[in-house]
């Protein structure tokens, strides 16, 4: 055989089966399920073996209309969820018990403060990093007040372990694709299976709270509800006005329901997760290739735990 005909078959040969690959590479694999604690030992075993991904949803139980009082954690479970599928991760659910900012008041709020929350997620970072979950993403959604306990986690375990965690506002993601986040509340809830849980036709009676003219001002220098609830400390009730302090049909929760489910899947989309998880292994890596070996004696030094 001639050697340019031969060339020409390989390049042909390459042009068929390197696309294939690249295909095969990216196709998350198929799992029973994403969640971590649903899976068996064996399965968790199994797929560390071939990735090291999970998403860490992080939320707050608290009052929030007509909506069950985990809406903010299931906004940021739903995100977590398809995250995952996209990126062939995992999902550590549950850590639904943060700092609830200024909802405080309401007998459905749970409250933990940033001080007290810090620890045990950090004990949760720890566990999975020693499991072999080296890149972990800690998601929040709807919920500012939330990320004063994530936010310091993730800097301070980078401090003490000298790898980088990644910590994502679903907000963010979802307000670059001007998505609704009262649709956004009803889709995350059929995304994860519980859409009959939000009620119908049930009108709450909620109680006026009318701020003073002087904590509004104050409200105003906040860049985010959530900076608001911990730069000033103040308390508020359920939102009773817009969609979420109002009674909904078992068809208009359908409709907000699908059409918060396409929100998400855009937004996600526009991020393109799969590339900011490729881009957490990258930083990993220059970090420890780098930023360590030419910086070590000026990093700031934690419990010197080894991972």
């Amino acid at each position: 055989m001639r050697q340019p005909l031969r060339r020409l078959i390989c390049a042909l040969v390459l042009g068929i089966l390197l696309p294939v690959a690249e295909s095969a590479a990216q196709t998350p694999a198929a799992m029973r399920t994403r969640y971590l604690t649903s899976l068996t030992n064996v399965e968790i075993n199994s797929y560390l073996e071939r990735n090291d991904l999970i998403f860490i949803p992080v939320g707050t139980v608290q009052a929030h209309g007509v909506l069950p009082v985990d809406a903010e954690y299931v906004a940021a479970q739903a995100l977590a969820l398809k995250m995952a599928d996209i990126t062939d991760g995992l999902v550590l659910p549950h850590m639904q018990f943060t700092y609830p900012g200024a909802g405080t008041i309401g007998r459905g709020t749970v409250e933990v403060s940033p001080s007290e929350g810090l620890p045990y997620l950090k004990a949760i970072a720890r566990s999975l990093l020693r499991q072999g979950f080296k890149r972990q993403i800690y998601v929040t959604s709807h919920n500012a007040a939330a990320a004063q306990t994530v936010s310091p986690l993730v800097l301070e375990l980078f401090y003490e372990t000298k790898i980088p965690l990644l910590y994502l506002d679903g907000d963010i993601l979802l307000t670059q694709t001007k998505a609704d986040f009262t649709k956004v509340l009803f889709g995350a809830y059929d995304i994860v299976g519980r859409l009959e849980d939000i009620p119908t036709n049930f009108t709450p009676e909620i109680p006026a709270l009318q701020p003073s003219e002087a904590l509004r001002k104050l409200q105003s220098l906040g860049s985010s509800v959530g900076a608001r609830d911990g730069t000033i400390g103040f308390f508020r009730t359920e939102d009773r006005e817009g969609p979420t302090g109002r009674a909904v049909t078992a068809e208009q929760r359908a409709a907000w329901a699908k059409e918060g489910s396409d929100m998400i899947d855009a937004a996600l989309k526009a991020a393109d997760i799969r590339k900011i998880s490729d881009a957490l292994r990258d930083h990993q890596r220059f970090t420890r290739e780098y930023l360590i070996p030419k910086f070590g004696d000026l990093l700031p030094s934690g419990r010197g735990q080894r991972f």
